[in-house]
């Protein structure tokens, strides 16, 4: 399988308890940053994310379960696109908040792609596409992954 480029959502804002202090966030796969100004966030988030992509792509079969897909929580993600299209830009609101891109150019590493990792509702636990078994509706195009993992299932957890 080979890893395509893409495009990873993040929103770097400036910090409310410290005005000087500049903070970013990679949605995508939960990578955090932190600066001085917006310039130093933005170039410190792109190197933590090639860092955290390259450290994958190291340790690619060991540690597979510690990394597997994990973006950031949805409600977080969710709070941050809230300021950003609408708080913001309330007349009184004091929020500084920005949504950029970074590309992945190297692409992601099948454990952070969300198209290759499903959760498990059993164990809780990020897990490959391929220990899950796949329906699919007779009458439709729509298909689904089972809730429990294989592991689960064999250890007579599901």
């Amino acid at each position: 399988m080979q890893a395509k480029p893409r495009k990873l959502t993040c929103y770097i804002k400036k910090t409310q308890s410290e005005p000087e202090t500049w903070e970013g966030f990679c949605v995508d796969i939960d990578v955090p940053a932190i600066g001085d100004s917006y310039e130093d966030v933005v170039s410190t988030l792109y190197e933590t994310v090639d860092n955290y992509i390259n450290y994958v792509y190291e340790r690619q079969p060991e540690d597979e379960q510690l990394l597997l897909y994990r973006p950031m929580s949805g409600g977080d993600a969710f709070k941050l696109m809230i300021q950003e299209r609408i708080l913001q830009h309330l007349p009184f609101s004091r929020l500084q908040i920005r949504k950029v891109f970074i590309n992945a150019d190297r692409g992601l590493p099948a454990q952070l792609d969300p198209q290759y990792t499903q959760l498990c509702f059993v164990c809780r636990k990020y897990r490959d596409v391929g220990l899950f078994d796949l329906y699919q509706s007779s009458n439709t195009s729509y298909a689904w992954y089972d809730t429990a993992c294989h592991l689960c299932k064999q250890a007579g957890r599901a």
